[in-house]
Parts: structure tokens; sequence; C-alpha cells
């Protein structure tokens, strides 16, 4: 710079004459102007240098954070998981554990009781008459008596009754009761169903301890024209043979995704349990639109699960389960109830979609005898049920006393009247809902 300064300088003294001092000056000018530009060209340098720094610093610094957090993700994933993990190895055999104990307490059981079956069979036999006892499963009839009804028993002509120690108790589902037609309570059905005086009450399922509502029960009522209530155990089997039980499960589907979508508005994710008749299922003019309807509102099968007794479930048969296996197919799920019997193979039934069973609190008291225990204790059925991915839900709850016992059995689920009785739903939740005579198809679309 000093020497292009003073070389300016030169040349405006020899070759353009300009007076010395004048020169320097113009020099001195021109080299500050050059150390101006050479200090403006550095600073520049060196603060592009340092944002690259800056800019590598950043990302190190971003790359360390991300790592930090994958670390402690795993880290809580790890305290998470493990307890999880553990119980979840351990909790089955314990519950092994407990069924194997409990089976040998019933084996030893049965192994004395059976000396003593021994022992009563020596003394009838040295006996020369022995008076059949009367049996809670089996009705015995004379050679050439008509039973009262067909669901009764009645001996073979030619066959004497045998003593009772010759008789082993099977499997025996209770079946609905084959009643005589009553025209009377047809005509009733059919004007109730006409009128649309048809009732949803609603019944709790909570939670134990904390008695918090998970579930209610959809329960149907018929009203009379004098304002009487006909419960389902009344009207069930003459409604199955007119063929209306089709139409009240129709309307019972349609009211039930209304009080859904009612409880849903109201961020309220308690779901119902929807009671089905076995004849819906193969009735070929009905279950195509239920099915049709239900695959429209697949986005609540997570909050509807279909009900059946354990009855209906014994006498289903491929139709029934193919039916069942659609229902599955769309996520929703059902529920099995009234168990008299324990022998069934609930397993199977999980398989095929079944994810909750309902048991009487006195049968799993031991307070109620005509249960069917077979190899597995009342009070380990729920811990059975848990390891094929059912849910034991104890109905029939009356009295705290009888809630203090099922908390002994670690009880989960609970339905009964110390709850809540069953309680109408209020006509604007249903307001919009079909009535029972309109249309199928249209109301599925």
């Amino acid at each position: 710079m000093m020497i292009i300064a003073g070389s300016c300088g030169m040349v405006l003294v020899y070759q353009f004459a300009r007076p010395l001092g004048e020169a320097v000056s113009i020099s001195v000018a021109m080299f500050c102007l050059l150390a101006v530009l050479h200090l403006l060209v550095t600073r520049g340098s060196e603060r592009n240098n340092l944002s690259d720094a800056m800019d590598r610093l950043e990302d190190r610094v971003s790359e360390v954070d991300e790592d930090l957090s994958n670390l402690e993700g795993r880290l809580t994933g790890v305290e998470t998981n493990i307890p999880a993990r553990t119980r979840e190895e351990i909790d089955p055999l314990f519950a092994e554990v407990e069924v194997i104990g409990s089976l040998v307490k019933q084996m030893a059981e049965a192994m004395a009781d059976m000396e003593a079956r021994l022992e009563d069979q020596r003394v009838s036999d040295m006996q020369p008459q022995m008076h059949l006892p009367p049996q809670p499963q089996h009705r015995l009839e004379a050679p050439n008596e008509q039973p009262p009804h067909s669901g009764g028993y009645q001996e073979p002509a030619g066959q004497t009754a045998q003593p009772h120690s010759q008789y082993t108790q099977q499997p025996v589902y209770p079946e609905p009761r084959i009643q005589r037609p009553n025209p009377a309570l047809a005509a009733e059905i059919r004007a109730a169903i006409d009128a649309n005086r048809v009732d949803l009450y609603l019944q709790p399922i909570v939670t134990l301890p904390q008695r918090r509502v998970r579930f209610y029960e959809v329960l149907t009522r018929l009203r009379t024209l004098d304002g009487d209530l006909l419960e389902p155990v009344e009207f069930l089997a003459e409604a199955i043979r007119i063929k209306q039980i089709a139409t009240l499960d129709n309307l019972q589907l349609f009211r039930s995704l209304q009080i859904i979508k009612r409880l849903s508005a109201r961020n309220r994710e308690a779901g119902l349990f929807c009671n089905l008749s076995p004849a819906t299922l193969v009735d070929e003019s009905f279950f195509p639109g239920f099915l049709e309807f239900v695959k429209a509102n697949e986005s609540y099968a997570d909050l509807l699960v279909f009900e059946f007794t354990q009855a209906d479930v014994a006498s289903m048969g491929l139709l029934e389960f193919e039916s069942l296996a659609a229902l599955s197919d769309l996520g929703f799920r059902f529920s099995i109830d009234h168990i008299t019997d324990l022998r069934m193979d609930f397993k199977a039934l999980a398989d095929k979609g079944f994810r909750y069973a309902k048991l009487n609190a006195a049968r799993l008291l031991m307070q109620d005898e005509s249960l069917a225990q077979g190899n597995i204790h009342p009070s380990d059925f729920g811990a059975l049920i848990q390891r094929f991915g059912m849910e034991l839900i104890v109905d029939h709850v009356e009295t705290e006393a009888t809630l203090v016992e099922l908390l002994d059995l670690d009880t989960r689920n609970a339905q009964g009247h110390l709850f809540s009785p069953p309680r109408p739903v209020r006509a604007d939740v249903l307001k919009g809902a079909p009535s029972p005579r309109a249309p199928r198809r249209a109301e599925a679309s």
C-alpha cells in the first residue's frame, strides 16, 4: 500500500508537474483509503469464518441434544416397560399356581365325596327299596306319564327309574322355556310395537372399588295400555314365537346408537351392553340390513357390546356363529351372561370374539347351588377367563356385605341394584330415533 501511494505521488510530481505538497497529500490520502479497504475486507472474511464456525457449533449442539433426548426416552421406556413386562410374566404364573392349588383342593374334596358316595352305595344295596330323591337338573316321569312341557324329561316306555347313584350329571344349560301360544300376550306385544310403547332402561356396570361407571346395560320394557311394564322374562318367548324379536332388537340397536352418540358428545366414554337374540342372527329379512347399518357405524364398535345368554350360546349353530364372525370382523365384541355352568369352553368363545362373561354374585360366592363347577372353583373363574382375554362382570350385587366379599376376591367389575336400579332413558336422548316399524333398508342407509 505504501509503494502504491508513493508511486502515485511520484507520477504526479514528475509526470504531471504537480507541486510536491499536493503530491504528498494525495499519496497519504490514497494510503489511508487502501488501509481502510484492506481492513473492511479482512473484517468481512473473519465474520464469515466466525459465522461458519457458529453454524457448525449449533449443528453439533443440536445433534448432542437429540442424542440426549433419545437416551432419555430409552431410559424412560426401560423404567416403564421392565416392571410391566415383569408383572405380565409373573401374574400368569401366580394365576396358574392359584388354579393348581384350587384343583388340588377340589380333587381332595372330590375323593372324599366319592368315598362317601361309595359308602352310601353299599348301604343302598342292602336296602330292599330306594326312593329316587328329586334332582335339580333332571325330571323323571312315570313310564306312561307325559311331561308338563317339552323341556321336561320322560322315562322311555318299558323302563323304570334307577337309583340316584346310577345317574351321572352331564353339563346342562337352561333352555328358554317353551310356552304355549298366548294370543292375548301376542296381541299386547304387537300393539306395543305398533304404538311405539317400547322403552329402554339403562343399568350401570361399574369398576371396583372406585364404582366408576364403565358400561351401561340396555334393557327393553314394553308398556301396556294400562301403563304396566312387561319385562323380557314375560314377553321374550312369545316375541320369538310370533317372530317379533328381530323388530325389538332392531329398535334397541338404533336407540342404543342414539345413546352412544349422546354420551360421546358429552365426552363420556361409557359403552353399552346390548342384548340380542340368536333368532335375530339368522333372520334373513333383518340381519343383512342390521349388518349394513353397523358397518355404517363401525366407529362405535369399541363402545357397543352384544350380549347373549349361556343357553343361547350353547344352542348356536353354524349360521349363528357365521353372523357373529361378520360382526367380530367389524370390531364388535360379545358378552355371555346367565352363566350356570363353568364347564363351557370359554377359550373357544374368546376366539369367537367374546370379551366379557357375567356371573351371578350368589353363584360366585357359592350361595347358589345351581352352578355346575366342574374342575374350576367359582372364585378362580375370573382368573381362568382372564388368561383367554376375557373379563368377569359380577351381576346381581344387591348388598354392601356382598360387595365386601367380592372385593376380597379381587373383583374388578360389578352390576346390580346396590349401584343403581335400571332407569328409563329420557325422551330427549332418543329424539330422532326411528320407530319400530320404520323400513330397515332405509334406516341402514
